[in-house]
């Protein structure tokens, strides 16, 4: 275990820093309140360091003695598991039958549709997601999830506008991949505070993959097993819609006895409710920043991801079961990788680089992902796009997944799940949106290639960003926005050491 004896060095970037006191008097502590005089950056009430760490030592002992932080988390990796299992296998297997029946044009139209519908959910949910109960929205939006599938799934199996309904399906995996994890690690983060985050984080993002394999996994068996059983590729979809009502009806049982996720009273207008998000983001500027980066990566991403799929598509034809084996096959030997990431070598990246060195490696790799994805365009080589997928995905999946939660652990309570879909699900959904004129435009001009250069373009913007949150985020940890950082800090050695024992 780590010496560091502050929970939170793991947010910070690895510079060397002067030994500070142990000790704050009450005149110091005052000065570091917020301007309302709430004092957001304390929380300890100006004591020194023996009555405020053992109080804060002795109630995080409480909370540890009856349960481990694992046993704590263990609806959440199940609840995160089944909805990537039924989210990735879907997705393939909707892709596939969409090109196979519409050709790779329908991906012009499937992605920019995907991206509005994606910020149209995100705007409906956006007024309640931290103000109701977190568990009931998720209970919510998995039965809502599971009828549309339902019914899409119907339609596609009757034969009736089978473009639509495996249009329909394609979509709604992909909300369910990006909006539904959102509200799980919304929960995640209510529920445990940054020192004990940063034990269960990266392990609830390794049963992430453990549902990604899985669906994965499936999705590339099962034209193996259902053609000699004469069963249609279609039959895998009911497999969504069945999982989103079990989800529904688990997980707020298994999470009952929790007191995070509750919600307030407070009824927020849309106004309010995009305001205190904007103003979080405005009062800590490297925020904007952040969001400026992942906007101009996810942009890059997104023209990575369609430009493999429609090059794949281009390259195979209409065979709904070879493209299904290629898209699930690439993906789960990225998913393979990030787990080795996670598993042996993503603690120790993030220890050395801190949250916001992690998170300048996806720009970088982007970068990279698309200069191949330009190679693999030019030489119509599947071999050479699929290494272009892959070096956006591993890092993507691993350890910006990482930095992100540990970022985002950083805000409030009452404001998290907004300033998430600002910082994540916004820029996945404008990339989503601005792909497909990128593609068509390089479509358009005869120079299919220029898909990737202009990807180079976005992510190359988006490099220095990401560096300057790099510079800056040491300063911003001081800011009164920022979540409660005292009551993490006075954790002491000893109780960090009964936590990791405890599991």
């Amino acid at each position: 275990m780590s010496d560091d004896s502050d929970p939170w060095g793991f947010l910070a970037p690895k510079t060397p820093k002067e030994p500070k006191a142990e000790t704050e008097t009450g005149a110091e502590v005052a000065t570091k309140a917020g301007p309302d005089g709430s004092g957001d950056s304390g929380g300890v009430g100006g004591v020194g360091k023996k009555s405020g760490s053992g109080r804060a030592a002795g109630e995080f002992r409480a909370q540890m003695s009856s349960q481990s932080v694992r046993t704590r988390a263990w609806p959440l990796a199940v609840a995160l598991a089944l909805i990537f299992l039924a989210g990735f296998s879907t997705e393939v297997a909707a892709a596939s039958q969409m090109i196979a029946l519409a050709g790779t044009g329908s991906l012009l139209i499937i992605y920019p549709l995907g991206g509005l519908i994606l910020l149209l959910v995100a705007v409906l949910q956006y007024r309640y997601v931290d103000h109701q109960s977190r568990l009931r929205v998720a209970r919510i939006a998995s039965f809502g999830y599971a009828i549309v599938l339902g019914a899409a799934w119907l339609g596609l199996t009757l034969d009736f506008i089978p473009i639509v309904s495996a249009g329909v399906i394609w979509l709604l995996a992909d909300q369910i991949n990006f909006l539904l994890p959102l509200l799980i690690w919304s929960i995640a983060a209510d529920e445990f505070n940054v020192a004990e985050g940063r034990k269960v984080f990266g392990w609830l993002v390794a049963w992430t993959y453990v549902g990604q394999v899985g669906g994965l996994a499936l999705a590339f068996v099962v034209p193996f097993i259902f053609e000699p059983l004469g069963l249609p590729l279609t039959t895998l979809l009911i497999l969504a819609p069945l999982i989103m009502v079990v989800v529904g009806i688990w997980l707020p049982r298994a999470m009952k006895s929790s007191s995070a996720s509750k919600g307030s009273d407070k009824d927020d207008t849309y106004s309010d409710s995009f305001k205190g998000a904007i103003e979080f983001v405005q009062g800590v500027p490297i925020w904007r920043s952040l969001i400026a980066a992942s906007t101009l990566t996810f942009i890059a991403g997104s023209v990575v991801i369609m430009g493999f799929s429609i090059g794949v598509g281009d390259i195979v034809g209409s065979n709904a079961k070879n493209l299904q084996l290629i898209f699930s096959g690439t993906w789960l030997a990225a998913i393979a990788v990030c787990w080795l990431l996670q598993t042996f070598v993503a603690e120790k990246i993030e220890n050395k680089l801190g949250v916001p060195g992690t998170l300048l490696i996806l720009p970088i790799a982007t970068a990279i992902a698309a200069i191949a994805l330009a190679f693999g365009i030019v030489t119509e080589s599947i071999v050479i796009l699929v290494i272009a997928i892959t070096i956006w995905r591993i890092p993507r999946w691993s350890l910006d997944e990482n930095a992100r939660r540990g970022a985002l652990s950083l805000v409030p309570d009452e404001k998290r799940t907004r300033v998430s879909f600002l910082m994540d699900l916004a820029p996945v959904a404008i990339g989503l949106v601005l792909a497909s004129p990128i593609v068509l435009f390089a479509d358009v001009v005869g120079l299919p290639w220029l898909a990737g250069a202009i990807a180079l373009v976005f992510a190359a913007l988006a490099i220095p960003l990401a560096k300057r949150v790099l510079d800056g985020w040491e300063d911003s940890l001081s800011n009164w926005r920022l979540r409660r950082r005292k009551r993490n800090r006075a954790i002491s050695l000893d109780v960090l050491d009964a936590l990791e024992e405890s599991d």
